[in-house]
């Protein structure tokens, strides 16, 4: 490196950027690469001095910090200079308190809060930007008494979640306030943290609890538009629906409002050609946009790898695939990982699906074994998924042999969340992963390769393409990440751009459904979309069926409950023996969580002509022959040995190989069961008590329901520490612990693994 070159460089950077002839986003692009070139050279106190005195200018002071926290400089100096002076005080000014230091943009966004008007803002900033931490400073600095927090996944609730119990810097909110995760609030303190997926906030909202909601921060706030979400398969994610209904209830409800996202691209307020319904919500919620999305904290760099010959990446990553230009795509991506372990850095491999993950997994193993000795905590895990699922080939365990973790949709929680510690510490070195990893995933990785530019059989969008780059490099441990691409149409897609964001609710327009008439104001409605609504009003309530009854399960529409409804009272009048079998079902079930065929069969016939999920639909049908459906089936195996008991099922009776078993088990538990069913049983089972109710002329809460089967396909859990140790992501052996009244023979029967995640978990659940 020509030192004399690239400081001249950033000193003309620094006079243009005082000129305000360059923005700021693009000096700290400038900066941030000159510490990357530097960060392994001698640096003398001039150096030093110069480093700390830009580092400051572009606003950034972490990454002075950083020499010292990962490249080892000793960043001493006796004399100081005016610049040097006036970067210490400046930098004093990012201070939060002592221990807590942040960035010059983010000090813009805590600074827009004041605590005498409306606070709601719409940010949009880089993977980098620290969008999430942001929220504790907040908190703190408004002095928030009830607070909602709603992230995407039940891995990132259960990350805060740890964060606010154990981190010491999260203090002031173990002693201050409540903080719940789970939608049964029992206890209610003064002051509250509720820390929720959008569809457990409404499970949430279904307890009729009356509580003043005084900030809401929602993070991927780009799910309310069907549009922004990829499935792996040409079909509508179902995901909007709930961001929408719980976005909308939030509004009404509180007063200061952070909505985050990444890389979202708005509509031109200026063009009429372009919709302008994400505009209109602004407008109509008090809504300030915040746009963030051009400052890259930390740099990336692109590189396109070329079949053959040696290529040079930069002054420590070679890639050199002489003569392998004609041999299989396994043996290339093989020796790519190879060059990087070589030199001692990790690299998240993307590629498009769940299989091909694993089938990639396999051929780098096949060309790049690894030989170093794993760790205690790897081979602890490896053993306990040995001896937990008896399946030798899965590619999982292959992988973690080999020092290579998996990560997708399928993989159970608790092996995901693993997965990623063991690859943040160092004891695996590469991860493949499909867009799994974009969804608030925090990795230290240095190098992302790219093999895909798909997700399943569909083109990346820009937004998602963007996100994913994200993932190379991290702020506060490299000042750049290395994007290293094997399919060009990935840095295509990331050069082009996206749609604009929309937001249906707010464009009379928009083709809307059923549930859309309820979260939309009436202009935004068309003339025939009132009378729908007004005639679903007029039907639920000549059956005298309760506003508040309909208002309950608000991702399943009006006429699906009334369906329900009036199919169960069919049942009761005319076919008594359908009904006790219903009745039957649910005695079972409340008695100990057994499954009577005939009975949930009856249960099947009331809520099959409201299913809209074309796997729920299928695996709900009798077989010809009139015997049970494979529904009936799956649920039986996993109420009575959880999800193993679903794999065995698959294996043995179905004849799936074991990656096919694990991933249709994941899919049918995560997604069926937890997320499809669960809505149709909380219908049914709240219709079925109301009509009880009724005819009995008792309390909805006097009337026996299948309350315990919602509780257990939700949670995995019955017992409140079962159900925290679920969410937190613990083998199952844990969970049921907890559920058989702490039965000292199964904590006895722990493994190495089993026993540390116990200890874990019981320090977070007692604080």
């Amino acid at each position: 490196m020509d030192r004399i070159k690239e400081a001249s460089i950033v000193v003309k950077a620094l006079n243009k950027y005082f000129r305000e002839e360059i923005p700021n986003y693009e000096f700290i692009t400038i900066v941030c690469g000159y510490f990357d070139k530097i960060k392994d050279i001698e640096l003398t106190p001039s150096d030093l001095k110069f480093l700390k005195y830009i580092s400051n200018i572009a606003g950034i002071p972490h990454y002075y910090d950083l020499l010292s926290d990962k490249f080892n400089h000793n960043l001493e100096f006796n004399e100081y200079d005016l610049n040097t002076l006036s970067s210490i005080i400046y930098e004093s000014t990012l201070h939060i308190d002592k221990d807590i230091k942040i960035h010059k943009y983010q000090k813009e966004v805590l600074n827009l809060f004041d605590i005498d008007k409306q606070n709601r803002f719409f940010l949009s900033a880089s993977t980098s930007f620290g969008k999430t931490f942001l929220i504790y400073e907040i908190i703190k600095k408004m002095q928030y008494k009830n607070i909602v927090l709603i992230f995407p996944t039940i891995a990132l609730l259960s990350e805060n979640y740890e964060k606010l119990l154990t981190n010491d810097l999260c203090s002031d909110f173990q002693e201050n306030f409540t903080i719940h995760t789970l939608s049964d609030v029992e206890n209610i303190g003064e002051n509250n943290i509720f820390i929720y997926t959008p569809e457990r906030f409404l499970s949430f909202m279904d307890k009729s609890i009356d509580i003043s909601i005084d900030f809401v921060f929602i993070d991927e706030i780009y799910k309310i538009d069907n549009e922004y979400l990829i499935d792996s398969v040409n079909k509508e994610n179902e995901r909007d629906t709930a961001y929408r209904v719980a976005l909308h209830n939030l509004l009404l409800n509180s007063n200061d409002i952070l909505l985050v996202g990444p890389y979202i691209n708005f509509p031109n307020r200026n063009n009429e050609e372009k919709n302008q319904s994400f505009n209109n919500f602004l407008d109509k919620n008090n809504f300030e946009l915040v746009d963030y999305n051009k400052f890259e904290i930390v740099n990336k760099s692109f590189n396109i790898i070329r079949n053959g010959g040696k290529q040079v990446i930069d002054d420590k990553l070679i890639i050199d695939l002489s003569g392998y230009s004609s041999k299989k795509t396994g043996e290339r991506l093989g020796k790519i990982i190879k060059d990087i372990r070589n030199i001692d850095e990790n690299t998240i491999v993307y590629t498009s699906g769940p299989s091909r993950a694993e089938t990639k997994t396999k051929e780098i193993i096949n060309f790049n074994t690894s030989n170093e000795e794993n760790s205690t905590r790897l081979n602890e895990l490896i053993e306990h998924l040995e001896n937990t699922f008896r399946l030798p080939d899965w590619s999982i365990i292959l992988g973690l042999k080999n020092k290579i973790g998996i990560h997708h949709g399928l993989v159970p929680k608790y092996i995901q969340k693993e997965i990623i510690n063991l690859f943040n510490n160092g004891d695996i070195n590469v991860l493949i992963s499909t867009t799994t990893i974009t969804e608030g995933v925090n990795t230290s990785a240095k190098n992302l390769l790219v093999l895909s530019a798909n997700k399943g059989n569909k083109p990346l969008k820009t937004f998602d393409a963007k996100n994913i780059a994200g993932r190379a490099g991290r702020f506060l441990y490299h000042y750049s990440g290395r994007v290293l691409i094997i399919n060009k149409e990935f840095k295509e897609i990331i050069d082009g751009s996206d749609d604009e964001i929309k937001h249906k609710n707010y464009d009379e327009s928009s083709i809307k459904d059923e549930i859309d008439y309820f979260i939309t104001d009436d202009e935004f409605l068309t003339n025939n979309d009132k009378l729908k609504k007004e005639e679903v009003i007029k039907q639920y309530r000549e059956k005298n069926i309760p506003d508040e009854i309909m208002n309950m399960y608000k991702v399943i529409s009006y006429s699906d409950k009334i369906d329900v409804y009036d199919n169960l009272k069919i049942l009761s009048i005319n076919y008594p023996a359908n009904y006790k079998a219903i009745q039957e079902f649910i005695r079972k079930i409340a008695y100990n969580l057994t499954l009577d065929y005939n009975g949930f069969n009856n249960f099947l016939w009331v809520i099959r002509p409201i299913i809209k999920n074309e796997q729920l639909q299928r695996l709900s049908r009798p077989n010809e022959d009139g015997s049970a459906s494979i529904l009936t089936h799956l649920l039986y195996f996993y109420l009575k040995d959880g999800f193993i008991g679903s794999v065995r099922y698959k294996i043995d009776k179905q004849s799936k190989s074991t990656d096919e078993a694990i991933r249709e088990s994941s899919q049918f538990v995560y997604n069926v069961l937890k997320y499809q069913l669960v809505k149709y049983l909380g219908v049914f089972n709240l219709m079925y008590k109301f009509l009880e109710s009724q005819r009995l002329n008792k309390s909805l809460d006097d009337i026996t329901g299948i309350d315990k089967l919602l509780v257990k396909l939700e949670y995995n859990s019955t017992s409140e520490k079962g159900k925290l140790a679920s969410d937190y992501g613990v083998p199952n052996k844990i969970i049921e612990y907890y559920d058989n009244e702490e039965d000292r023979d199964i904590k006895a029967s722990f493994d190495d693994y089993e026993m540390n995640k116990f200890e874990q978990i019981e320090n977070i659940i007692n604080g």
